[in-house]
């Protein structure tokens, strides 16, 4: 998983760094600032445009961090590596106004210590359907906004505590998830 992340960045540095005049205002690169607040959660998200109405994008969400406040017991995590492709139908024209998308996604998580979250790992994978708005700031600069949900199966296995390992429950289940709020800042190639 760690050598595909590195393989995506490496082609998303070429890609930003080579010209492509023919193909004005077909590729964007972006950022979601919101998954930042979600525990520092890094991302990318690329994108290229196959027709007027229709661009396919493919990022990488990844966030290896562990928190503790006080002690070694208290500890909080929302650990991911996720990567997902799909496409989105833009109605006016693309990379401007309304869009809704469809993708694919596999993530592998690890959270717990949350008020709001049971402490879980496993493996999630299933198909996402978001909707969102593309505010064009600039010819090249773009701001998103938009949301989306997640639904699939997980193979995972449930503690009752971030840090003990004490297996609560394990299994296969079927899952709807809130995924992936969004307020991103986009450049356009």
């Amino acid at each position: 998983m760690e050598r595909t992340g590195v393989i995506f960045l490496v082609a998303v540095l070429i890609i930003c760094t080579t010209s492509f005049d023919s193909f004005a205002q077909r590729w964007s690169i972006g950022t979601n600032l919101v998954d930042y607040v979600n525990l520092g959660t890094l991302n990318v998200e690329s994108s290229v445009a196959i027709s007027r109405h229709y661009s396919f994008n493919a990022g990488i969400r990844f966030n290896p961090w562990t928190f503790h406040y006080g002690s070694e017991e208290r500890q909080f995590e929302n650990r991911k590596r996720c990567c997902y492709a799909g496409f989105r139908y833009w109605p006016w024209h693309i990379y401007s106004g309304w869009w809704t998308g469809l993708q694919l996604q596999y993530q592998e998580y690890n959270r717990g210590g949350l008020p709001v979250l049971p402490a879980e790992e496993g493996d999630a994978y299933g198909l996402c359907l978001s909707l969102g708005y593309t505010l064009m700031v600039h010819k090249s600069f773009n701001i998103e906004f938009g949301v989306g949900a997640w639904t699939g199966a997980t193979a995972y296995t449930a503690y009752s505590c971030p840090y003990c390992g004490d297996i609560l429950d394990q299994g296969t289940k079927f899952f709807i998830w809130p995924n992936n709020v969004m307020v991103s800042l986009v450049y356009i190639l």
